[in-house]
Formats: C-alpha cells, sequence, structure tokens
C-alpha cells in the first residue's frame, strides 16, 4: 500500500468517525451546558492521548514549539465554538452549516500553505461544495437563529485554521498523538478560564448521562477522527484531504434520521450524487498527479 492509499484509509475513517460525534453531542448537550462540555472534550482527549501512548509504549510527548499556543488559541476557539453550534441547532443544521468547513479550507491552504490547484481541481472543488448545499433540506428555522449560524461559520472556520498549522508543523516523524496531546494540553488553559466564567462550573448541576454522551462523543469525533485526520494529513495535500470531508453532512444526517429526520427530495438526492461524483472525481485525479 503506498503513501497516498494510506492518507486516502485514514480521512475516510476520521469522515466515518467524525459523523457520529454531533448527534452524540446534542444529546449531552441536553443535559450539560456548551462551557462543561467545552471542558469534557478536551480532558477527555487528553487522556486518552496519554492511554493510547501507555498502552502502544509509545509515550506522548510534549513538543515545546513557538506555533503550540497559537495553534492552541484556534483550537480552543473551534471547541467553544463547535458545543454552542450544537446546543443551539440541530445535527442536520450542523452538518450543512460545517461543510464550510470545506470552503475555509481550501482557501486557507491556497494563502497559508501555497498549494496550487489546476482548473480541474477548483472546477470539482466548486461542484463539490455546490453538491454539499444541495444535500441536504434544512428549513427556515436557522436562518432565524442567526446566533447560532454565526457560532457554527465561526467553529468551522478555526477548526480550519487549526489544521493549517497542523499541516505547516507535521511531519512523518512526529507522532499524530503526541501533537494532538500537545494541542490539548495548551487548550485546557483557554478553556477552562472559559468555563470557569461561563459555564457555572461549581453549580451542581452534572448529568452523568449528558457526561457518558459527550466522552463517547469525543473519543469517536475528537479523538479517533482527528488523530486519523493528523494521520492522512501526512500523505495528502491538505486541500484534497478536506474536500473530501464534506461527505460528512451526508453520513451525519443518515446517521440522525431516526431523531432528526429531513425530507428525501430530488434536490437533496440530486445533491449527494453530485458531491459523490466529484469527490470521486478529485481523488483519482490526485492520484494520477502523484503517480507522474
Amino acid at each position: 500500500m503506498n503513501d497516498l492509499q494510506k492518507g486516502h484509509i485514514f480521512n475516510v475513517l476520521s469522515v466515518l468517525m467524525l459523523a457520529v460525534g454531533p448527534l452524540l453531542s446534542k444529546f449531552g448537550l441536553m443535559q450539560i451546558s456548551p462551557a462543561k462540555a467545552a471542558l469534557i472534550n478536551v480532558l477527555t482527549i487528553i487522556t486518552a492521548c496519554f492511554l493510547l501512548g501507555f498502552f502502544t509504549k509509545n509515550y506522548v510527548k510534549f513538543y515545546f514549539e513557538k506555533d503550540i499556543i497559537l495553534l492552541a488559541v484556534f483550537n480552543s476557539l473551534g471547541i467553544i465554538f463547535l458545543f454552542l453550534s450544537i446546543d443551539l441547532l440541530s445535527p442536520v443544521e450542523i452538518g450543512f452549516l460545517g461543510r464550510f468547513y470545506t470552503v475555509f479550507a481550501v482557501i486557507l491552504s491556497v494563502i497559508f500553505l501555497n498549494e496550487k490547484l489546476s482548473r480541474k481541481e477548483s472546477f470539482f472543488i466548486i461542484f463539490a461544495i455546490l453538491g454539499a448545499f444541495l444535500f441536504v433540506e434544512v428549513g427556515g428555522d436557522y436562518t432565524n437563529n442567526l446566533i447560532g449560524s454565526f457560532f457554527a461559520l465561526a467553529y468551522t472556520f478555526f477548526f480550519a485554521l487549526t489544521n493549517i498549522f497542523i499541516k505547516k508543523s507535521i511531519s512523518k516523524q512526529k507522532s499524530s498523538n503526541s501533537i494532538m496531546f500537545t494541542n490539548n494540553c495548551v487548550s485546557l488553559f483557554f478553556v477552562l478560564i472559559y468555563a470557569l466564567i461561563f459555564g457555572e462550573l461549581f453549580d451542581g448541576n452534572y448529568s452523568y448521562e449528558g457526561i457518558g454522551y459527550l466522552i463517547i462523543s469525543t473519543l469517536f469525533g475528537g479523538f479517533l477522527g482527528t488523530l486519523l485526520l493528523y494521520e492522512a494529513l501526512k500523505y495528502l495535500r491538505f486541500s484534497i484531504a478536506n474536500v473530501t470531508r464534506a461527505f460528512s453532512p451526508i453520513l451525519l444526517a443518515v446517521i440522525s434520521y431516526p431523531f432528526f429526520p429531513i425530507e428525501i427530495t430530488i434536490k437533496n438526492t440530486i445533491g449527494a450524487l453530485i458531491l459523490i461524483i466529484s469527490i470521486l472525481l478529485l481523488t483519482v485525479g490526485d492520484k494520477k498527479k502523484n503517480e507522474k
């Protein structure tokens, strides 16, 4: 198996993991405040990273690098805005607005990573985004909830910015687990300050069921999904890796359907087909480019 194949496998598995997270988080946020949820998220990832390193004997390292603090600020803002948006919107709406991550990722990869996109790739990316917008039929509720929509757009921007900095600093010699451990250890400082101010940490209002949902959603999305993304970024161009993630809203809508059903229409069916075909053509084009 070559590096490109490894990258695509890691990326697909990451998308599967990340698609489950918002639904489980929504169940948790019905019983836990967004600030507490953000803190639980960071603590769970730190613990999971440490345990993974311990049991695999590949112990976590803390990377003392100048970009880490800036990276952690972006990551902290992404986490905070993520849970604020999930608290206000439905999982399907989160999937809809979360597709802007792809837009931000492609734009930022060109600005910060100097990645070049061919006309053909640009064409497929535009159609992939178009297909993603067509897929989910969303009513008027989300447009009336400007605050929730703003938070959702903000979290996608800051996570895209975080992953840009990860891509710039990542190397095949660095452990993805240690990078995530370092990122979240520093993020803990900023999230804790936010939670102390807005989270009512000492009010005693905790639900074991809500905490359980948030821990599981973090292990799937925040931990495994992100760890697999970091591995994928070692082998794939940032823009290609993140366009593929446009599949996530489709998976999220399917998983959420029993709880938050959407209407199957000609419009969203066409959108799904456009999205899938565009991404497949992008992947094939990227493979040919790397084989040259």
